[in-house]
């Protein structure tokens, strides 16, 4: 577990809880805005409703695929933190730096880590 001061732990974890909820939110937002999931399909009698579907439709596809990717992340932070595991560098099993945590509370690499992964891209 990690050696955070309880008042850092509790802030995370309102964080974790908070952003949980909101990504909740804007996915439900962004299904019931797509014209193809929507209640109702618009006329397509208009020259262009078509690809403006697909065009909506494409966008949404992709921004909910982040946003479920994010929600994945924020919801195995929380059951990491109820498990104890929360904070611990999932490559090299070291503590992550809390400062790291305070701004990434998603964060699953150390600082070291991370970088070590980014200048292999």
């Amino acid at each position: 577990m990690l050696n955070l001061p309880q008042k850092t732990f509790e802030k995370i974890k309102k964080v974790l809880l908070r952003q949980e909820k909101e990504i909740e939110k804007e996915i439900k937002a962004i299904e019931k805005d797509d014209p193809v999931k929507g209640d109702g399909l618009a006329e397509s009698s208009e020259p262009g409703t078509d690809s403006w579907m697909a065009d909506m439709h494409g966008r949404a596809l992709v921004l909910g695929q982040s946003l479920h990717t994010i929600l994945a992340n924020t919801k195995k932070s929380l059951a990491n933190l109820r498990s104890g595991k929360y904070g611990k560098c999932e490559n090299c099993g070291k503590q992550i730096e809390p400062e790291r945590l305070e701004v990434i509370p998603t964060a699953t690499l150390c600082l070291s880590c991370s970088r070590k992964k980014s200048s292999k891209k």
